[in-house]
């Protein structure tokens, strides 16, 4: 009456379909998992650097600049050129750490300074950078270049007779610390 032999035949081909289709998904979800985690180390990665490039910013409390002709007599001011005369030749930069920020090593640190379009770009290290000195004001030990904590206040004195000439003869422009 009933063909059994046929019908077990295609019990077997079922339990060996359904056998290679938990395989494949197995195989699909271990290839799922990796990459999840993968992506998941890259993003951590990503989010390490960003914090690192974000978390060390300085915040510049003020900005002095002291002409030629205020350091110098009458005599010495009329001799100077026009470029020469009522230009900025000293630059003294106040700069604390900002909130959040981690410690930050000025004598490490890069400093730009713009003036119309052109940029000079300093060394911050004292004894390879002839024209920069660091004067600590405030929270700092007397040989240090760090600001580790943001009551640290630190001032950087630029030499601008020692960079481009074309800084000198200008009264307007920006600073940037790298």
């Amino acid at each position: 009456m009933f063909n059994t032999q046929s019908r077990s035949q295609v019990g077997i081909g079922t339990l060996i379909v359904f056998i290679a289709m938990v395989l494949v998904a197995a195989i699909a979800s271990g290839v799922l998992i990796q990459t999840a985690g993968l992506l998941q180390s890259q993003a951590q990665q990503t989010g390490q650097e960003t914090t690192s490039e974000v978390s060390d910013l300085l915040q510049i409390d003020n900005v002095v600049g002291y002409e030629a002709n205020s350091k110098l007599s009458t005599s010495q001011i009329n001799s100077l050129s026009d470029t020469e005369n009522n230009t900025i030749t000293h630059l003294n930069v106040s700069l604390s750490l900002a909130s959040g920020s981690d410690p930050v090593n000025l004598s490490s640190a890069s400093y730009a300074m713009e003036s119309r379009g052109s940029a000079t770009f300093v060394n911050g290290n004292p004894n390879e950078q002839d024209g920069i000195t660091f004067y600590r004001k405030q929270s700092l030990k007397p040989d240090t270049d760090i600001l580790s904590e943001q009551s640290d206040v630190m001032i950087v004195g630029f030499n601008l007779t020692r960079y481009q000439e074309s800084h000198r003869s200008k009264k307007t422009g920006s600073w940037r610390y790298l």
